[in-house]
């Protein structure tokens, strides 16, 4: 799968797209313990993702 380009040019490595996809989809469920851990794991899969692509999106300026 290619890489997908967002707003800014900024590159989104397919399995952040995914990561994305399903933290919005998990957003459209009833607030309760089960989605906010999911919503947790899920953030963590997202900082250990873009860690690895090197885009630096926590780096204080």
């Amino acid at each position: 799968m290619p890489t997908l380009f967002r707003p800014h040019g900024r590159a989104m490595s397919p399995a952040l797209d995914e990561i994305n996809r399903r933290i919005r989809l998990l957003m459209d469920e009833p607030a309760d313990k089960r989605r906010t851990e999911e919503y947790t794991r899920l953030l963590v899969l997202w900082a250990e993702a873009t860690a690895a692509n090197g885009s630096g999106w926590c780096k204080a300026a």
